[in-house]
């Protein structure tokens, strides 16, 4: 076994983080943390090396692992600077000592994401991932080259306005937009769910159809071949029903006859397995970097 197909994949989220040890695409260690509001970059520093030392002696032990990890918020230089999710996350950026260790890469969440789709998909002329969950969060790829904007923050699809009050599409369709408007948390949202509750039933196609508005907002604007949804919020019945039909009700039809819309075959594991790979590929293009081990 090579050292060198030895990949960490961390993906920080707003009520867990996933970590994941792979070694040529195969799942040799996985791990949940509990998150929220309260966690912070001391709490990351200290899962991410918790889960190191319980790996595999023939695994901790390889100087050519690399560890990539994923944050939902803007990262500038590998350091966190803004994450309305985690807020106690921002200007955090992993230990001096594991930096010394292994090659590591902070990166944006949707970023992660699309890292795997582009990967499951092959390049294409346009692809989107968006990302659903406690917030949403999208990234777009162009002829294989991430399209990452002035300061590589491009795709906050969560913080558009959608009216002229400053509502924006995390506010009316994020996952917490859904709690909040319920006032519940997930357990309890899940239970009315199966109870059929009427009113957590319109709560969620409310929802859906507000991130339908963003989905329509990025097919009329990037026209894009393919755009992959992922994210915890999708588990909820009638969401992404609600979504579908808002946004093909709202783009352009032959704009949203030329996109496969999608949802990611991976799961909760799609943003873990993206940042996993990341470390072996330029920042800008997703293409394998000769400079670093792969």
């Amino acid at each position: 076994m090579q050292a060198n197909n030895i990949q960490i994949g961390v993906d920080i989220g707003g009520t867990k983080m996933l970590l994941m040890d792979w070694i040529k695409d195969v799942c040799i260690c996985r791990q949940e943390i509990t998150t929220g509001k309260h966690f912070s970059g001391v709490d990351a520093t200290a899962g991410i090396d918790r889960f190191i030392q319980t790996l595999p002696t023939f695994v901790a032990g390889s100087c050519c692992q690399t560890i990539g990890i994923a944050v939902p918020g803007l990262v500038d230089d590998g350091k966190t600077i803004a994450c309305d999710v985690l807020p106690q996350l921002v200007g955090w950026q992993p230990s001096t000592t594991l930096n010394s260790i292994y090659p590591i890469r902070v990166l944006n969440d949707a970023e992660a994401a699309l890292i795997q789709v582009v990967k499951d998909l092959h390049p294409r002329s346009v692809v989107a991932v968006v990302m659903v969950g406690t917030g949403i969060g999208a990234a777009i790829a162009v002829n294989g080259q991430m399209l990452r904007g002035a300061k590589g923050w491009a795709g906050e699809l969560g913080s558009i306005p959608i009216d002229l009050h400053g509502a924006t599409l995390d506010s009316k369709a994020s996952g917490a937009a859904i709690l909040q408007q319920l006032n519940i948390d997930a357990d309890r949202l899940q239970s009315a769910i199966e109870c059929q509750d009427p009113i957590a039933i319109e709560a969620i196609d409310r929802a859906g159809s507000a991130l339908g508005l963003g989905l329509a907002t990025l097919i009329n604007l990037f026209n894009p071949e393919a755009i992959v949804v992922a994210g915890g919020t999708l588990r909820w019945q009638g969401y992404l029903q609600a979504a579908v039909q808002s946004a093909e009700r709202l783009a352009l039809p032959d704009l949203w006859a030329a996109c496969n819309l999608q949802v990611s075959p991976h799961g909760g594991d799609l943003v873990a397995l993206g940042a996993a790979h990341s470390v072996s590929l330029d920042k800008e293009n997703l293409r394998v970097n000769s400079d670093l081990p792969n």
